[in-house]
């Protein structure tokens, strides 16, 4: 229906509204009719139940004025389409949340504590926002709907509003159009009252024509092809653009572009994402069904643990791009030891550690976050050496010959791991504790004979005979 019948239809509207006020004096509606189109969510059973069992005359609905700008701008109240242009809204007491749209423009969205009266009106003035489209584009001509019946495209929620039915409806002289990029589109038209869905289904847009789309009952709609030539002498268009009788509505196409600085990373290092978007009212970068980021353009640092498939995705009424890029993880660690010398000497004697030999313990670890050397314990860093000494498992006494083992176990938090080991060889003694012995009496010189003994006895004796003679001469 054009916006200049309905014009018509709305005069004639308000002098039938005329004769009614007249006829109301005489017999006051109910306060049922006062209301019940304006309750949001109450059917004709809810408000009799509410005022009829309780022999209440009125419902309590609170009122908030709503002006907005541009006049076309529609209204929704808690997520549910209300209508457009500025109106009086009557809703429960408590908290809700009203937003008001209007395709290239930046909504507005405000939470309003309702009270049981008239509260302060709203102003909705909206900015307008994107550059001037260009093509190439088809356009689409709904009719069978309600004029008032809000319009989608690729999305059923607030960001993907465009329009009502009544300023794409029309192709005779005053032209109500919606313009949109070539592409299979998800076309979605709601009651405005209920909410409930009246046509959803993809529709394909083909460059320079236009597709009229007549909405049928059970949801269904028959879809006719026309030439639109006009399309491709168009060079840019405003995003919305309306007056009286007229309105244009030129949908942005979405563009996005989605990549990584790294192909393939080792465990533990680091990548970054880089995206941007144009067109988009929702963009996310996700991973493995995780939402990574929303925001239409940026960067993210991030560290994958094994090889891991990034999804970009950028939806609005022009469309949807989705790209993707994979990072491959390399969890693999390689893990060596070496010791400086093959061969260690160990002796001890008693208690007495007389030689000990030790050695360096050289060691590396690639890729890894955990490194530990049994029976050393855990080691820091990805390489370094370690003294080890010649520490011998024996205890008897007994030479030594036996091997002194190390190894290594690196891991990392990808999974991957790797183990080494190195010997030396151990040499030496234990030996006991040693005594001092005594010093032997010396022997007697042997002989063969008794005489020389014999003889050197009697010189003894006659040495010692005169020493006495002459002691016993002196005296």
């Amino acid at each position: 229906m054009s916006i200049e019948i309905r014009r018509f239809l709305v005069i004639t509207a308000l002098l039938i509204a005329c004769a009614g006020l007249a006829l109301a004096r005489q017999e006051p509606a109910t306060p049922a009719e006062q209301t019940k189109d304006h309750v949001i969510g109450q059917t004709k059973g809810a408000v009799d139940k509410a005022q009829g069992a309780a022999g209440k005359t009125k419902a309590e609905v609170g009122k908030v004025r709503v002006n907005v700008s541009p006049q076309e701008a529609y209204i929704f109240v808690d997520g549910k389409p209300y209508r457009h242009r500025s109106t009086t809204l009557a809703l429960s007491p408590g908290e809700h949340t009203v937003t008001v749209y209007n395709y290239g423009y930046e909504p507005m969205t405000m939470k309003v504590m309702v009270g049981a009266s008239d509260n302060p009106e709203i102003e909705a003035r909206l900015k307008p926002s994107g550059e001037r489209v260009s093509g190439p584009w088809g356009r689409i001509q709904i009719e069978g709907a309600p004029g008032d019946a809000p319009v989608f495209l690729n999305g059923e929620s607030q960001p993907f509003f465009v329009g009502h039915v009544d300023e794409m409806n029309n192709n005779f002289m005053l032209k109500q159009q919606l313009i949109v990029p070539p592409g299979t589109h998800q076309l979605t038209i709601l009651h405005r009252k209920t909410g409930d869905t009246i046509f959803s289904g993809p529709v394909e847009v083909k460059e320079n024509k236009r597709l009229i789309v007549y909405v049928k009952h059970g949801g269904k709609a028959k879809m006719v092809y026309k030439d639109w030539s006009h399309g491709a002498k168009i060079t840019s268009l405003k995003r919305f653009e309306a007056s009286t009788a007229t309105a244009t509505i030129a949908v942005a196409p979405v563009t996005g572009k989605f990549s990584a600085d790294k192909e393939g990373i080792k465990c533990n290092e680091p990548a970054k994402l880089s995206w941007t978007s144009d067109g988009a009212t929702i963009t996310t970068v996700s991973a493995n069904n995780e939402k990574l980021a929303d925001s239409a353009s940026g960067g993210l640092d991030v560290k994958p643990k094994q090889t891991t498939k990034y999804e970009f995705r950028a939806a609005g009424p022009g469309g949807v791009k989705t790209e993707e890029t994979t990072i491959n993880v390399d969890p693999t660690v390689k893990a060596s030891l070496t010791p400086s010398a093959q061969e260690l000497r160990f002796v001890k004697v008693g208690d007495q550690v007389q030689e000990q030999g030790s050695a360096n313990l050289t060691w590396t670890a690639s890729n890894a976050d955990s490194v530990r050397i049994d029976p050393i314990g855990a080691v820091n860093g990805n390489s370094g050496s370690q003294e080890i000494k010649a520490t011998p498992a024996q205890s008897n006494l007994g030479p030594l010959d036996e091997t002194q083992t190390y190894k290594i176990t690196a891991a990392n938090v990808c999974g991957g791991s790797d183990t080494a080991t190195a010997s030396v060889h151990l040499t030496g003694s234990i030996e006991g504790a040693q005594v001092a012995e005594a010093e032997p009496t010396p022997a007697l010189p042997a002989t063969g004979s008794p005489l020389p003994l014999l003889a050197l006895l009697g010189l003894i004796s006659a040495v010692a005979g005169g020493v006495l003679h002459k002691y016993r001469g002196r005296r």
